[in-house]
């Protein structure tokens, strides 16, 4: 079932709860928020980059962008990641449409 899909249905059921009874309704939105996003990545058993594959198919917007800004910031003070860091700059580079590009450019460039 798609993610967006499970939400709708999610908050349609908490909706039917809350008429009934709103702590329980309290109870089982905290219960489906709790079990809805992917936790911590795992560890690194096999391929690092195949693990934070399959860790980021499963985690939300908030998740990702919450650990991708806490990995640059803890490479931004580790020796020898210059390499890493032109990798992740490429990387979000590559995914700008032509337009956010250019924004771009005009905001670093201020």
């Amino acid at each position: 079932m798609r993610r967006d899909v499970a939400c709708e249905r999610g908050l349609a059921y908490l909706s039917a709860c809350a008429m009934v009874s709103p702590e329980g309704a309290s109870w089982a939105a905290w219960n489906w928020l709790s079990g809805s996003d992917a936790g911590l990545p795992d560890s690194a058993l096999g391929s690092s980059r195949d693990d934070a594959r399959f860790w980021a198919e499963v985690a939300s917007p908030p998740e990702l962008e919450a650990y991708a800004l806490a990995a640059m910031d803890r490479l931004s003070g580790a020796p020898f990641v210059s390499r890493q860091i032109k990798r992740l700059v490429a990387a979000l580079w590559s995914r700008m449409s032509p337009a956010e590009q250019q924004a771009f450019k005009e905001w670093i460039n201020k």
